[in-house]
């Protein structure tokens, strides 16, 4: 089914992109606290979960948990403003309602998970991680390749528990998203228009 670009739909499409990158962000943030928990449980310093993204790009100690702070916050809005805008390509896609958010979301997360997330930390980050604690690149911190070896020593645990992080990150996205769409596909809306 193609989408006519109508002055409504535009209205709909604008509308969506703000929804999502709003629910997208709120998503991000949930999470925020749920990587300080990960790390104290593998025994690291809070932060390090960000700081090996920072890391991978030749950042050290705190730009690199800065920097991968705003790297997971800016994928979580594009994710969230992705996720509102297909939701107007068919009427099955439509977020009608609080449960249909939800259960659309966690399988946005895991499709993320599954399609973006794992490829990207098995193939490239994990890699130039292990490098990078055996000294192969650029300048080696101690401090920061313990943490990240404590890290890596553990990549079952983190690599389900991101899967965990990834619907919770997709339910919550998917909450405020139909709690921000309720008056448009609310019954009382629908007869009013």
């Amino acid at each position: 089914m193609k989408i006519q670009f109508t002055a409504y739909v535009k209205h709909d499409l604008v509308t969506m992109m703000k929804i999502g990158l709003l629910s997208g962000i709120v998503g991000g943030f949930a999470l925020f606290s749920s990587f300080f928990w990960i790390d104290m449980d593998l025994g690291v310093a809070p932060g390090t979960f960000y700081k090996m993204v920072g890391v991978v790009v030749g950042l050290h100690e705190m730009p690199a948990i800065i920097f991968g702070f705003f790297a997971h916050m800016i994928t979580a809005a594009v994710i969230g403003m992705v996720f509102c805008v297909v939701s107007l390509s068919h009427k099955y896609l439509r977020i009608n309602g609080i449960s249909k958010g939800i259960v659309a979301g966690i399988i946005t997360g895991i499709e993320v998970y599954a399609l973006i997330f794992l490829p990207l930390s098995t193939y490239v980050m994990i890699p130039i991680a292990q490098d990078y604690t055996m000294g192969l690149r650029g300048v080696v911190l101690s401090d920061e390749t313990d943490e990240i070896t404590k890290l890596l020593q553990n990549p079952e645990k983190m690599l389900w528990g991101s899967l965990i992080l990834h619907m919770l990150y997709g339910g919550i996205m998917g909450l405020f998203s139909s709690i921000m769409l309720y008056e448009k596909y609310s019954p009382k809306s629908k007869n009013n228009r």
